[in-house]
C-alpha cells in the first residue's frame, strides 16, 4: 500500500522544476504527510489540503501520462471510490 499525503505543495516556484517521481519531498505537516513534488525546493512550501490520496496520484509525470487535468478530487481516503485508488 502507497502511502496517504494529507497536503500537496502547490507552490508555482517548485512546480516550475522537475518531478521529484515519488523520491523525496514527503515532509511531516500538522502531524501528517505532505509531499512536494518540485524537484529543487525544499522550503517555502505553500500547502494544499488533499483530504488524503496515495503519493502516487500526486507525481506530475503519471498525472501528464494519463492526459491534462487528471488530478484527483480532494476527499477523505475512507470515502474513495476507484478512481482514487492508486493503481
Amino acid at each position: 500500500m502507497s502511502t496517504v499525503i494529507h497536503f500537496e505543495c502547490r507552490n508555482v516556484t517548485h512546480l516550475a522544476t522537475r518531478s521529484r517521481d515519488g523520491v523525496g519531498g514527503i515532509v511531516l505537516h500538522h502531524g501528517t504527510f505532505g509531499y512536494c513534488d518540485g524537484f529543487a525546493s525544499d522550503t517555502d512550501h505553500r500547502w494544499i489540503p488533499t483530504g488524503g490520496v496515495f503519493l502516487e496520484q500526486l507525481i506530475r509525470d503519471h498525472l501528464e501520462e494519463r492526459g491534462g487535468d487528471a488530478r484527483y478530487v480532494p476527499q477523505a481516503i475512507g470515502s474513495a471510490d476507484q478512481a482514487h485508488l492508486a493503481p
